[in-house]
């Protein structure tokens, strides 16, 4: 909550919250001119209009220092988990770290409008996840991506004055001083031999045939398109998509768009392709009331989101890019439909952004033969044909006999 303008009628009681002695002189000299003048403000239209520039510029300033107040919680967390980078921490030094920084939260010291929330948010997600895998270990190597550190570099750099102290007593004395090593020269570029010392992009795979159609998926910004012929089982896919990342333990969120939540539909794909024990982890809504914002709102609660469609979203095909770049930790599943000259509506970028392109095409009236291949595929092989209906590989790319002998090579 914001603290109220401080005006001529409330000056005597607000002015006590204010320390005079760490005011800029000007507003000091403004501060006695009203202490001599304030009984002549009604009566002398010179007084009045001096007092009233007086409380203008009062009020702009504290205004100001408030919200360096507020800049320089988020900074110095920020500041301090950069301190962290290439350092060993316990799992009772990250507890401190995350219960300071939700205290933070808690007494407004950070809000939601905080120029930095979005890296507060992604740094209390990151921790939080670190500190409940360490079950049955005490201490470990913290390591911020070079891409998200350049990143939090550049803030602190920006604000060189702000939150120098830091979060002092949660970092230990053997760490605090050791210094970041990476240097301008080094952030952008990295030479090809030099291999790190322990991957930072983990990889999985799903279970059964869907696993075999997708390959080794990375989390990291991961986007999955899905076009194709009308009728040809887009919908039916994603909820077999849907199921297999909740077996994985992932929770998954469904805007159902396209069809109405009351729909006989929805219960139908459910019996079908949504298997029993996986249920509690999937979840439907078929309305975006806030739009963009409403499937912002769903990233802390949900691994995976899946749309269907977003020429039901109302929302612009550059906004699907910008929820990858966003929100890089959730895997967004987006449904696309086709133009009669089978283009997707909107503009083709979606394609140029997603990692996976998955085309689902319509063989026949009967449903059983239709399939899904994978157009593009940075994680595998593509052209391999997934049968919709048996939830069965029944093809694959046929094989260059030029690259039958290379090594896998991982994908960048």
């Amino acid at each position: 909550m914001e603290k109220p303008v401080i005006s001529f009628e409330n000056y005597n009681d607000a002015i006590l919250q204010v320390s005079i002695k760490s005011l800029p002189k000007i507003l000091q000299k403004g501060h006695q001119f009203f202490i001599e003048a304030k009984d002549f403000y009604h009566q002398e239209p010179e007084i009045k209009e001096t007092i009233d520039i007086y409380l203008k510029q009062l009020n702009a300033y504290l205004s100001v220092q408030e919200n360096l107040i507020k800049n320089n919680a988020s900074i110095s967390f920020i500041r301090t988990f950069l301190d962290m980078h290439s350092t060993i921490k316990s799992k009772n030094e990250l507890k401190s770290f995350i219960y300071a920084l939700q205290k933070a939260v808690s007494k407004k010291e950070i809000t939601k409008n905080d120029p930095y929330a979005m890296h507060i948010d992604k740094l209390q997600h990151k921790l939080i996840k670190q500190h409940n895998e360490m079950i049955l270990q005490e201490q470990v190597k913290i390591i911020i991506n070079r891409k998200w550190r350049s990143e939090l570099k550049t803030i602190v750099n920006q604000n060189p004055t702000v939150g120098l102290s830091g979060i002092e007593y949660m970092v230990s004395k053997e760490n605090k001083n050791i210094p970041i090593t990476d240097t301008k020269n080094n952030i952008l570029f990295t030479s090809f031999d030099q291999q790190p010392l322990t991957s930072t992009t983990p990889t999985f795979r799903l279970p059964g045939a869907m696993g075999e159609l997708l390959g080794d998926l990375e989390k990291f910004e991961l986007a999955i398109t899905i076009e194709g012929d009308q009728g040809g089982g887009k919908t039916r896919f994603t909820y077999q998509l849907a199921d297999a990342f909740a077996e994985m333990g992932n929770n998954v969120a469904i805007f159902t768009l396209e069809i109405g939540g009351k729909s006989d539909l929805i219960t139908r794909m459910k019996n079908e392709y949504l298997s029993p024990q996986n249920r509690n982890r999937i979840s439907r809504a078929d309305r975006l009331p806030n739009g963009y914002n409403t499937i912002t709102s769903a990233v802390g609660t949900f691994d995976v989101i899946i749309i269907d469609s977003w020429n039901k979203t109302g929302l612009p095909s550059q906004d699907f890019d910008r929820l990858r770049k966003q929100y890089p930790d959730t895997i967004f599943i987006v449904i696309f439909q086709r133009t009669t000259q089978k283009t997707i509506r909107g503009g083709t970028a979606p394609l140029y952004d997603a990692g996976i392109n998955i085309e689902v095409i319509k063989v026949d009236d009967t449903f059983q033969n239709n399939y899904a291949v994978t157009s593009k595929n940075r994680y595998g092989i593509t052209g391999i044909k997934y049968n919709i209906s048996t939830k069965q590989i029944i093809g694959a790319a046929e094989t260059n006999p030029e690259l039958e002998e290379q090594p896998q090579k991982a994908m960048v």
